[in-house]
């Protein structure tokens, strides 16, 4: 048991590194050998856990989306209307964006380093941000209850689509602007 507890914690060493360099210097310009160093791991462990950098990347952006989405949860637990979860993602959005010092999001920041339409972090980068649509589709018809489900899941997509333009504009311009004029059009959907 003392053995498999030591080689889950080299991989969890691992993909902890992984993760910061990753988000800190990018997919791409981080290299397996670079990772290994830092991790203090042999190349034999590493492979031992992870077929390739792929198979390592597709492990960070799964353990990405668990923790970025209890943060989104976290922040909007507590908001008791579905109106007030939609503008409590928005707000956690700005906190976020500030808190990174507008580094973004990791999965945006991969997704322009993929220029393969195939590559299988694509799908772990849709899998994320499909997610983040379903919850806004599901407010937006908690909130507008009387709407059909195709309308509410087009304001659900629109609101999305808001907060992806949001995030990526202040990731552009390090301001909070974009977040705060996303807000005043999502107050008129609202």
């Amino acid at each position: 048991m003392q053995k498999g507890s030591e080689q889950s914690t080299k991989r969890d060493e691992i993909l902890d590194v992984a993760s910061r360099l990753f988000y800190e210097q990018g997919y791409n310009k981080t290299g397996v050998q670079q990772i290994i160093a830092e991790a203090g791991a042999a190349k034999g462990t590493f492979y031992s856990h992870f077929k390739s950098k792929e198979d390592l990347g597709i492990a960070w952006l799964k353990a990405r989306h668990i923790t970025w989405n209890s943060w989104l949860n976290d922040a909007i637990r507590n908001k008791r209307s579905a109106r007030a979860k939609i503008v409590g993602i928005f707000d956690f959005l700005g906190r976020w964006m500030a808190d990174c010092d507008y580094r973004g999001c990791a999965f945006i920041n991969t997704l322009c380093e993929m220029p393969d339409g195939d590559a299988a972090l694509r799908e772990e980068i849709a899998n994320h941000k499909n997610g983040l649509r379903q919850l806004f589709q599901t407010l937006a018809a908690e909130h507008h209850s009387n709407l059909p489900k195709q309308e509410t899941d087009l304001l659900g997509s629109t609101m999305f689509l808001l907060f992806e333009g949001s995030l990526v504009e202040m990731q552009n311009f390090r301001e909070q602007w974009p977040v705060e004029a996303a807000k005043l059009q999502l107050e008129s959907m609202l």
